[in-house]
């Protein structure tokens, strides 16, 4: 058995006992996160029933969009550059990162140029660290207003990211409040438009199923160490 179909059968047997011991009784996708990792890995993942794949930056997503021929859903989860709004808008299939309503703005440009409606997760810094994009929690009210009269964007839930503490317990906090911000969110969109609460990465992913979210980012646990280039 190789490396990564091993990880990865061990990551969704400890996806699958969170989300036993969630109260919510949701049912948790997987975005295997596929950043800085070769295509090949990529593929062998995809062979192995992943469904969904995440990458950060929009020109490695490019290389690996253009080369890759198996079917797969495309998240783009890094902060976005305007500059690079256009190209996510052609390939991703939902945009994790919306962090600012500047940048959701010229999404939404940028879809209306090729006629599609696209996908969005608003990411809110809901810990306050400096180093971590997203918008203010209390912002929620206007972001949602705004968000909701742009007609080429969809907003599907919320996106956040919680500190890498070395106690894991410490991140429950910011994943309750996170949340209750998207039972929040629902009630400003149309029903069942607002589905996604994605939080919870390799080192987290358990503490934030068991706070309620659908969505976990995981890459170290499935493809290993990341070879930075």
């Amino acid at each position: 058995m190789s490396e990564i179909k091993e990880r990865l059968a061990h990551v969704m047997d400890r996806i699958h006992e969170a989300e036993k011991r969630s109260p919510y009784g949701q049912k948790v996708t997987l975005v295997a996160v596929t950043k800085f990792h070769p295509l090949e890995d990529m593929e062998e993942a995809i062979g192995l029933g992943v469904s969904q794949v995440g990458e950060n930056r929009v020109q490695e997503m490019e290389e690996k969009f253009k080369a890759l021929t198996l079917p797969v859903v495309w998240n783009l989860q890094g902060h976005l550059q305007k500059n690079k709004v256009k190209k996510a808008v052609a390939m991703a299939d939902l945009i994790q990162s919306g962090d600012s309503l500047d940048i959701l703005r010229e999404i939404d440009r940028r879809a209306g140029e090729i006629g599609k409606v696209q996908d969005v997760l608003l990411e809110f810094n809901i810990s306050g660290e400096e180093s971590k994009h997203g918008m203010a929690p209390d912002s929620l009210d206007d972001v949602c207003r705004e968000a909701s009269l742009l007609p080429h964007i969809r907003v599907k839930g919320l996106m956040c990211m919680a500190p890498a503490y070395e106690d894991v317990e410490k991140t429950r906090p910011v994943f309750r409040k996170a949340h209750s911000m998207w039972e929040d969110m629902k009630k400003k969109f149309p029903e069942g438009q607002i589905s996604i609460l994605s939080m919870g990465m390799t080192h987290d992913f358990e503490i934030a199923i068991e706070e309620g979210a659908n969505m976990v980012r995981i890459g170290t646990a499935i493809f290993g160490e990341r070879h930075y280039h």
